[in-house]
C-alpha cells in the first residue's frame, strides 16, 4: 500500500495511460499536481511556435490535435478527455491542482506535509529536482515510453516509427537527478509490425503504463527489482527536425490515422463506461 501524488500533464493520453492504475488505486493518490506548461517556455504559444519552426506543421499538428482538437471533440460527447475527469467521475476525492513549477519551495513543501510514501510521474513536462525526490518517503517513480536506455526524451512513439524500429518499449523506473536514467524496476516490449502511425504506437505504449504501476502498487515488483541502466547505451531524443519529419512521411508513415483515431475514442468511451 504506498499513499502517494501523482505528477503528470493530465492530458488525454495520460488518462488514457493511467485510466486502469487510477481505478484500480486512484484512492491512494492523496493530491495531483499537473505540470500544464510546456518545458523551457514562457508561454505554450511560444512552446508549439518553436515546436513548429523546428518540426513543422504535421508533427506541431499532432500536439495541437491531442491536446485540444480530439479533447473538444470527446468532450463534446459528453466523454471525459482528462485525469482531473476521470478522478471526478468515479468519485475519487484527490484534490487536482495545476502548477508552473513542482520544484518550486512551496510546491515542495506541500507535498511534504501530505506525508506521501511515493511520487509517482507520468509525462511530467519539468525535471525534478532532489529536494521534491526526497519529499515522500520512498522517492518517485516514472513511467517512460521507451525501452529505457534507449529512446530516452521526448515523443518515443515518433522516433520508434521514424527509426522503424520493430519493437516498442515501456519502462518503469525510479527517478534521479539525471532524467529517465533511474534503476529499472520493470520493462516491457510489444511487436510493431504493420504500424504506419505515430498514434497507434502511443496507444500501444498506453496500453502498458497502468499493468505496470498496479503490479507495482499490488508489490508483484518493488524497488529491490530495480537494476541500473547500461548509460553507454543510453540514446536520447528531442523534437524532430523538418527534414527529419519529411524523411518520417517519405517512408510511408503519419502522425495520425483513422483508425488510430477510432481506437483511441474507443478507450475513451470504455474508460467513461467503467462503474464508479
Amino acid at each position: 500500500m504506498y499513499r502517494c501524488v501523482l505528477i503528470t500533464n493530465g492530458n488525454l493520453l495520460s488518462m488514457i495511460s493511467l485510466g486502469g492504475w487510477m481505478r484500480a488505486h486512484g484512492d491512494q493518490i492523496a493530491k495531483v499536481y499537473v505540470t500544464h506548461k510546456l518545458p523551457s517556455q514562457k508561454s505554450n504559444v511560444a512552446g508549439v511556435w518553436s515546436m513548429w519552426r523546428q518540426s513543422g506543421w504535421d508533427y506541431t499538428y499532432f500536439k495541437i490535435w491531442m491536446n485540444i482538437v480530439a479533447p473538444r471533440r470527446l468532450r463534446a460527447a459528453g466523454l471525459p478527455v482528462s485525469v482531473a475527469d476521470y478522478l471526478r467521475r468515479r468519485g475519487l476525492p484527490a484534490p487536482v491542482q495545476p502548477v508552473d513549477s513542482v520544484n518550486t519551495p512551496a510546491v515542495v513543501d506541500e507535498v511534504r506535509a501530505l506525508r506521501p510514501d511515493l511520487i509517482v510521474s507520468f509525462s511530467a513536462t519539468q525535471r525534478f529536482r532532489q529536494p521534491l525526490i526526497d519529499a515522500a518517503a520512498q522517492g518517485a517513480i516514472n513511467t517512460h515510453f521507451g525501452a529505457l536506455p534507449a529512446y530516452a526524451g521526448l515523443s518515443p512513439y515518433y522516433w520508434h516509427l521514424h527509426n522503424r524500429e520493430p519493437r516498442f518499449g515501456v519502462t518503469l523506473h525510479r527517478i534521479t537527478l539525471k532524467l529517465d536514467a533511474g534503476p529499472i524496476i520493470e520493462q516491457t516490449t510489444g511487436d510493431m509490425s504493420g504500424w504506419r502511425s505515430a498514434l497507434d504506437v502511443a496507444l500501444a505504449m498506453a496500453s502498458c503504463v497502468s499493468p505496470m504501476l498496479n503490479r507495482f502498487f499490488d508489490g508483484a515488483t518493488s524497488f529491490a527489482d530495480g537494476r541500473e541502466q547500461d548509460l553507454a547505451r543510453r540514446s536520447y531524443f528531442g523534437h524532430p527536425t523538418r527534414a527529419e519529419t519529411r524523411a518520417f512521411h517519405a517512408h510511408g508513415f503519419s502522425m495520425l490515422s483513422p483508425a488510430a483515431k477510432s481506437e483511441l475514442r474507443r478507450r475513451v468511451e470504455a474508460l467513461a463506461a467503467q462503474r464508479p
